[in-house]
């Protein structure tokens, strides 16, 4: 291992983040999953019962984007699909046990994950949030942060058009998102800090 105590505080925190996606990636794709298919998980499971169109807004992608994702939730045995009783035309989405167990197993991950090393630390995230918040102030940050969602997107298995690509395994690091700051999160952020 390279001798990281030398480091500066960007490569620590850009090689900390890329080695704990990488490791959350390598993670779900041994349980048949990306991370779209993940967050598409986690609506149907909370709605229990739910349209393709309704899945795809709560995710903020188009429908015929999301009906990539599940379909192979489908062809995995992860989701089902049955007919909608009140506009036969449509379809209503379910989880299945084996959808519901996928799910369990990727979230302890992502909670493994959150744990190493002090990351699930509520200063910690306070901190990463007060980092983000500073420095969106300079000029570009806003490009900064819409390429950051690109990024985000294209990691959790979508284009920046919302169209799913295919995740083919590589070597080096792999991206994945546990969790985005997004533009909301930052207004939200920048409205507390002005409260104090």
């Amino acid at each position: 291992m390279p001798d990281i105590g030398n480091w500066s505080i960007n490569r620590l925190l850009s090689t900390a983040a890329r080695m704990l996606e990488h490791s959350w990636n390598n993670q779900l794709k041994e349980l048949g999953l990306t991370h779209a298919g993940v967050t598409a998980l986690g609506v149907i499971s909370k709605a229990g019962t739910i349209s393709q169109v309704n899945v795809a807004s709560i995710v903020g992608v188009q429908a015929q984007t999301m009906g990539k994702t599940l379909a192979r939730l489908e062809s995995y045995g992860h989701i089902y699909r049955t007919r909608n009783t009140v506009d036969r035309r449509s379809y209503l989405l379910g989880i299945t046990p084996q959808g519901k167990e996928v799910l369990e197993r990727a979230e302890n991950i992502d909670t493994t994950l959150a744990g190493t090393a002090g990351l699930a630390d509520p200063k910690f995230r306070e901190m990463l949030l007060n980092i983000v918040h500073e420095l969106s102030r300079q000029e570009g940050a806003n490009a900064i942060l819409r390429d950051e969602r690109n990024t985000a997107l294209k990691s959790t298995g979508l284009d920046s058009e919302g169209s799913e690509v295919q995740m083919e395994p590589k070597d080096g690091p792999i991206t994945a998102v546990l969790d985005v700051i997004t533009p909301e999160m930052l207004a939200s952020a920048r409205a507390s800090n002005f409260e104090e």
